[in-house]
């Protein structure tokens, strides 16, 4: 059983090069942790620490109760996965599986017994005499998820690994992460900046904004409960609706329309409304619901559903809501805020305050 802990992870690079601040996270046996932020956001330094392949400046790695802060990334008894693949072009599928197990020297009878393992599981079994360049790309990347696997490590940490794919082929080669992982009851480790892995294959999603963590919650919290303004920016397509109003006693203004407040411990004189465009819904007139009034001034086709971009009756301010496909409507709309579906943030600090 091996938990992997991160303590008060910090990585300077320079004076003010901090890619990593003080990071705390827990990752459990057969827990699968992704590290979801945008480019520059400190994810794919803070798995190179987790690796060994950079040092922290403070801060603590232990997996399980050994503590590897300062040990050499082959005695971490690690296994990761690159984005680039990173095979060797000279040997086989079956050499490259079975090369760091060679290395360990670990005797013939076991590699072969390994190597066939991991490939039945990965349907390499048919594969394994050929060279990379005989391979597609979704081949390439499981070999190389093999070559991991087949080492039976205590952490698995994964950059990016298919983001060289193909949509169709990443979709086949993510649903096979899932079932394969969820196998292993190792800790795994994912970096990506796809929404859709991250909510997709996780157990836990670690958004990671400016070196700061800025949320660690399951992915349906992380969507349905975002812990800040970022945060709730950044996760979901389309993304949601994040408007600055003004307050009136206990209400938001927005243009000509009064949207009830929470119960706040004291009352803002401005305040951030965040509300996703699948919540907005044409409004029935029997509704008890919050309404609006907008002019539709943009529509995009999303396949089976459309984006309708509406500017608010006497406002500059613009709302979006996403629609069936065989919808119809008038240029001037009546859109529902459901009051449930309404998130509130802190207009200075970005903090969830409801």
């Amino acid at each position: 059983m091996a938990k992997l802990q991160l303590k008060n992870l910090r990585k300077q690079f320079a004076k003010n090069v901090i890619p990593v601040k003080d990071i705390n996270i827990e990752v459990e046996d057969g827990e699968f942790l992704t590290l979801l932020g945008p480019s520059g956001c400190g994810k794919s330094t803070l798995l190179r620490l987790i690796a060994g392949l950079e040092e922290p400046t403070q801060g603590k790695i232990l997996i399980g109760d050994r503590d590897v802060t300062n040990v050499p990334p082959g005695d971490r008894n690690i296994a990761m996965v690159f984005q680039s693949y990173a095979l060797y072009p000279h040997m086989t599928v079956f050499e490259n599986i079975a090369a760091s197990l060679k290395l360990r020297k670990i005797g013939q009878d076991e590699i072969q017994q390994r190597v066939n393992d991991v490939a039945h599981k990965l349907e390499l079994g048919n594969l394994l005499e050929r060279k990379p360049k005989q391979m597609s790309g979704g081949q390439r990347q499981r070999v190389a998820l093999a070559r991991s696997l087949v080492r039976k490590p205590e952490v698995f940490l994964l950059d990016e690994p298919l983001s060289n794919l193909d949509a169709l082929l990443r979709e086949q080669v993510r649903a096979e992460l899932k079932q394969l992982f969820n196998s292993q009851r190792k800790p795994v480790v994912y970096v990506t900046h796809d929404q859709t892995e991250a909510m997709t294959l996780s157990s836990q999603v670690a958004i990671l904004y400016d070196g700061y963590l800025q949320q660690l919650a399951p992915p349906h919290d992380i969507y349905s409960c975002p812990a800040n303004k970022f945060v709730a920016g950044f996760v979901g397509s389309p993304q949601m609706n994040l408007l600055n109003l003004k307050c009136e006693k206990n209400h938001a203004i927005l243009g000509d329309f009064k949207i009830p407040l929470p119960n706040l411990p004291t009352m803002p004189k401005q305040i951030v409304m965040g509300i996703r465009p699948e919540d907005v819904r044409f409004a029935k007139p029997e509704t008890s619901e919050v309404s609006i009034k907008g002019r539709v001034f943009l529509v995009e086709d999303l396949g089976k559903e459309k984006l309708l971009i509406a500017q608010v009756e006497n406002s500059e301010q613009n709302i979006r809501a996403l629609v069936p496909y065989d919808q119809t409507w008038d240029d001037l709309v009546t859109l529902e805020l459901p009051a449930k579906q309404i998130h509130w943030f802190d207009v200075e600090s970005g903090d969830r305050l409801l």
